[in-house]
């Protein structure tokens, strides 16, 4: 699987998305867990079909975007 973009939600309403994994890394970082609201990771293996990944904790968020 490859990235196509991560959505991260900040507490304020703020939204951020990325198209590298190491830009999203680095914004999850910055900003730290308390505060990011959710991250959603869109990702594809074939270029065409997106599967959509909502991550439960932002530990979960950083492992899968390490696997990406």
């Amino acid at each position: 699987m490859d990235l196509h973009s991560c959505i991260i939600v900040l507490r304020d309403q703020k939204v951020v998305t990325s198209k590298s994994v190491e830009d999203s890394l680095g914004i999850i970082e910055t900003q730290g867990a308390e505060q990011i609201e959710t991250v959603q990771i869109n990702a594809t293996s074939d270029g065409v079909d997106i599967h959509t990944y909502h991550c439960a904790n932002i530990e979960e968020s950083l492992e899968n975007l390490m696997n990406l």
